[in-house]
């Protein structure tokens, strides 16, 4: 399946911003550093959350982001469909098949069902898991109590 980076990166982004977010200003250049990635494509990450309503953000010089929901109400899901696409032929790329040829003229239409399958059946995974879930799977790999 297609998956940019950027889910990831936005994942990673808002369990920063949960850690961090109450000792320190959370800012596009600190998440840069920690994912490794260029503060502009951060600031276009935190642009989507922002419009779906996962995150706040203050602009200026005590300026910063901060989660505009409790982490369990804020599923990978609901981070996915921020930042990436769930349309079909955006995540399976299919290939012009030759008109000529029976396979190649029917290719798309066979795949399909069970293409669009398998994006349902990773939507209710991504449904299943918050952003709470994975704050305390870090906390136990961390050896750190819940906070």
């Amino acid at each position: 399946m297609r998956v940019s980076k950027r889910f990831p990166i936005a994942v990673h982004a808002l369990l920063l911003i949960s850690r961090f977010g109450e000792a320190q200003r959370v800012t596009s250049d600190f998440v840069a550093r920690s994912t490794g990635t260029n503060a502009v494509t951060i600031r276009n990450i935190f642009l989507e959350l922002k419009s779906k309503g996962i995150i706040d953000s203050s602009a200026g010089k005590n300026g910063g982001v901060t989660l505009a929901r409790k982490l369990g109400d804020i599923t990978l899901r609901d981070i996915y469909c921020a930042v990436e696409t769930d349309e079909t032929d955006e995540i399976f790329k299919f290939h012009e098949g030759s008109d000529r040829c029976p396979v190649g003229k029917n290719i798309y239409g066979l795949m399909r069902p069970y293409v669009d399958n398998a994006i349902s059946a990773m939507k209710t995974e991504l449904e299943r898991v918050s952003l709470d879930t994975l704050m305390k799977d870090l906390q136990r790999t961390l050896g750190e109590h819940d906070r």
